[in-house]
């Protein structure tokens, strides 16, 4: 907040960073970010951990059972890696287009105005009708977090399967013992039992990603006027005088406020 006081005006002209929006990332973003800084990232390193752990056991019992259980580990995070960039997508294309926040609070400030002018059927339509676009991407962010707890939340079942079958196969083989074949197996399922305890947070840690990244380039932003904290500050004597002075704002350049400005100062 200390970094967008010190922003240019220029800044604020952008609609994209209309004062609704971002009253909405500073209400939203930090709370988000919370799910990084809790009881949920130690949970998710207690089961990375125990992932570890678990395979390097599988590989001292029964390598075939490790490689394989491995392997579906390894399949696993991809997707969720994958799920987890799409949703990142979507939730930067969400804060972006995010009118209904910017709307609600621009009316609230100019209640009395939109009540006077009799307009608030037309302004609650906008309202909804931005709402309504906002749940759609819900709705799909939704169905995407959905098949993704499905797929952690049964892994285990897939793990048992698959292992099971190698594990039998092996000790058919004489490859290896029953009983080391099976503390692999238990080591590659513990695993799995893992993944499942951790996945459950990956709605957070995703939504927490995108909300740290919208605010860091907040706090590091420089403004294009430089930081009033560095430079000099000299002593300014005499007169200032301006003549023909012509503006306008970057967004809009080729619309000047200002032509042929001409006064003077005097001390």
């Amino acid at each position: 907040f200390r970094n967008l006081l010190y922003q240019d005006a220029s800044y604020f002209d952008n609609p994209a960073h209309a004062p609704g929006k971002l009253i909405t990332r500073l209400a939203s973003d930090a709370p988000n970010i919370k799910a990084v800084v809790d009881a949920r990232m130690l949970q998710v390193i207690y089961a990375l951990s125990a992932i570890v752990a678990c395979i390097v056991i599988a590989f001292i019992y029964c390598w075939q059972v490790a490689i394989l259980g491995t392997s579906l580990i390894l399949l696993l995070a991809f997707v969720m890696i994958g799920l987890a960039y799409k949703i990142s997508i979507m939730n930067i294309e969400q804060i972006k287009n995010d009118e209904a926040g910017r709307i609600a609070i621009e009316i609230i400030e100019n209640v009395k105005t939109i009540q006077l002018l009799t307009r608030c059927d037309m302004f609650f339509d906008h309202y909804e009708t931005a709402s309504k676009q906002q749940k759609r991407s819900e709705l799909k962010k939704g169905m995407i977090e959905a098949i993704n707890y499905s797929i952690t939340q049964s892994f285990m079942y897939f793990m048992m399967c698959f292992t099971y079958a190698v594990g039998i196969r092996v000790i058919y083989q004489g490859d290896k013992s029953s009983d080391d074949t099976f503390k692999g197996i238990i080591a590659m399922m513990l695993g799995a039992v893992a993944v499942m305890n951790s996945a459950q947070y990956f709605p957070e840690f995703v939504k927490a990603k995108t909300a740290a990244g919208m605010l860091f380039n907040i706090i590091y932003r420089k403004p294009r006027t430089g930081d009033l904290m560095e430079g000099d500050r000299p002593e300014i004597r005499g007169n200032i005088l301006f003549e023909n002075v012509k503006f306008s704002y970057p967004q809009r350049p080729l619309q000047p406020i200002m032509k042929g400005l001409q006064w003077t100062a005097l001390r």
